[in-house]
């Protein structure tokens, strides 16, 4: 069995990776580490297509975040046949990040002045006889439709009794 040490980054591919950058920056203290360009020749280039399982004419453009001390990759890319429809978080393929905050309340009230995210609901809490009774959390849609989610930390109690 090959055992994974850690997650070393997500990716998540954007509509527009100036907007979703900015997005990050301004919403979550991101910082951008590097910014890469690629393209195929005017043939295609079939390596790439085979390793990214995309189009043989697709070209990209990559921002490399620090989330929280976390890796966060940022694609855009750009190709004849892209599928613009996103999958809802219970369709194959769907998924969120869930980022955690110090204050949930005060984060979504962050989120909520900025232009073009929609909160999902208010903030709920875990209730009692859940493993993580007591955390804090809600799911909303940055300006370009990916679903986040903000959680708060694990209650001390609820860390105490995983020790």
């Amino acid at each position: 069995m090959a055992r994974c040490r850690a997650l070393d980054h997500v990716s998540l591919t954007v509509p527009d990776l100036d907007q979703a950058a900015a997005f990050f920056v301004q919403a979550f203290g991101a910082r951008e580490l590097y910014r890469r360009a690629w393209a195929p020749s005017p043939e295609g280039d079939t390596d790439m297509a085979a390793r990214f399982d995309m189009s043989a004419h697709a070209a990209f453009r990559l921002a490399k975040m620090d989330l929280g001390g976390s890796g966060l990759e940022l694609f855009e890319y750009r190709a004849a046949d892209l599928e613009v429809r996103r999958p809802r978080n219970c369709d194959a393929g769907g998924c969120h990040l869930g980022l955690l905050v110090d204050d949930v309340d005060a984060a979504a009230a962050r989120l909520r002045a900025l232009p073009g995210v929609r909160l999902l609901g208010d903030v709920s809490e875990i209730g009692a006889g859940h493993p993580l009774a007591g955390r804090r959390w809600i799911y909303f849609l940055t300006p370009w439709g990916q679903q986040l989610e903000l959680v708060s930390p694990i209650p001390p109690a609820i860390q105490d009794r995983s020790q």
